[in-house]
């Protein structure tokens, strides 16, 4: 990494070095763009340093030498979170009328919109940037969803385009509406996917009781079907604010609440001794043969990831709808199917059903999908009812029959307040 630096000599400044920051910063450099970065954190800088020791990035002693080092009109990529707004004020005080400000802050959408309605105050320049991670692993560069004024989106494309991974030819970046648009698809995305993993957590679970496996029989049965949908954590805060937007829309989003719900309940596992010896927990293998248990958990997994869909997206058209966002979900779908390769092509049946029906009220409501979640509906009903026998808690799968059932249903029993009211 570069030492001394002379002022105006960097392109561009990425400030706050977590996770998210570094791949931006690696994926600049890596594209011959000449950075400078900064973070206060001083363990996140020696972080960067040993993962890119050969990648020529600057590391700035302040915030102030970072702006000092940046070409007029100066770019700055902002990552990591600031709940206190700290780093926001010092940044607003250093950048002036035409500097842009790309955000792309662990924050809920709405923060977004704040900074960028004040930024606009100044006549400086703002995009929003909900990023996630490019290939499985995060290993093929990140899917870059973007919000804020079109003009200033184009003006920039080929730096957004150097830092974005590639699909199919084409870079994985995409204007999806006004400023706060971009957080508010990865936040969905973010609670999709952390209700998918807690189905396949739970659905782990039955089959290491249902034929008594340890860790490594389970990795050797599985395969990639199960374990390898684990990469890549979602963040908990997305998926409890995804939770609360869908309760302000009135989305029913059930499989995901019933996620953060259990993991609110793993938090209290010290407390829970009594009710975690192992002398209470039922152990012994169901008759059945161990391909028929892979086939049944395999379709139980299917339909409830497919329902999960179902939720999220329903939450994230009624958003748009509410918010002004204008998103076009085929086109955010295009962008998922980059980062969640083991799902390509359910995703890909996604957007062929929105494609052909743009406002599509629910997934389920697509003949396609509905008869595939259908032919996998017993297979989710038998899951649930082996976890009983089980004493297995399944919040997830469970949740997501209900959901298919309550979507199904032409009346449900709190039809009965409704006729009473």
């Amino acid at each position: 990494m570069a030492n001394a630096a002379l002022p105006n000599q960097f392109e561009i400044g990425v400030v706050g070095l977590d996770p998210c920051g570094r791949k931006l910063a690696r994926a600049l450099a890596g594209r011959r763009l000449s950075v400078a970065a900064y973070d206060r954190n001083s363990a996140n800088i020696q972080v960067l340093r040993e993962e890119t020791p050969g990648i020529p990035i600057h590391i700035a002693a302040s915030l102030t030498q970072l702006m000092g080092l940046l070409r007029q009109v100066r770019t700055v990529v902002v990552s990591g979170s600031d709940p206190a707004g700290d780093l926001f004020s010092d940044l607003l005080e250093q950048l002036e009328a035409g500097d842009l400000l790309i955000d792309a802050w662990n924050c809920h959408f709405k923060d977004c919109d704040r900074r960028a309605r004040r930024l606009a105050e100044r006549n400086i320049r703002h995009l929003g940037m909900g990023v996630i991670g490019g290939g499985e692993d995060g290993s093929g560069g990140p899917v870059l969803m973007i919000g804020g004024h079109r003009e200033t989106y184009h003006s920039v494309l080929p730096l957004l385009e150097s830092m974005a991974s590639i699909e199919d030819g084409e870079p994985c970046v995409s204007h999806l509406g006004p400023a706060a648009t971009g957080h508010f698809v990865k936040m969905i995305h973010d609670g999709i996917e952390y209700g998918v993993m807690q189905l396949v957590l739970e659905t782990s679970e039955l089959l290491k009781r249902l034929l008594v496996l340890d860790d490594d029989e389970l990795r050797e049965i599985a395969g990639v079907w199960l374990i390898g949908a684990l990469k890549g954590c979602p963040c908990d805060d997305s998926a409890r604010w995804t939770t609360q937007a869908a309760r302000e829309l009135e989305v029913p989003s059930p499989t995901i609440a019933a996620a953060v719900g259990m993991r609110t309940l793993s938090e209290l596992e010290n407390r829970n001794d009594f009710a975690t010896t192992l002398s209470r927990q039922p152990l012994g293998q169901f008759g059945d043969d161990t391909g028929s248990i892979l086939d049944e958990l395999r379709g139980a997994l299917r339909a409830a990831i497919l329902i999960t869909y179902a939720q999220g997206m329903a939450v994230l058209a009624a958003g748009s709808e509410c918010h002004g966002f204008g998103i076009d979900l085929a086109e955010v779908i295009r962008l998922w199917k980059a980062c969640r390769k083991l799902r390509a092509a359910l995703l890909e049946e996604m957007a062929s059903a929105i494609r052909a029906t743009p406002h599509l009220p629910n997934l389920l409501d697509d003949d396609d999908l509905s008869e595939k979640v259908m032919e996998q509906q017993e297979c989710l009903r038998h899951a649930v009812w082996r976890a009983g026998r089980l004493q297995t808690p399944v919040p997830a799968l469970m949740a997501s029959l209900d959901y298919l059932d309550s979507y199904r249903g032409a009346w449900l029993p709190v039809n009965l307040i409704q006729v009473h009211a």
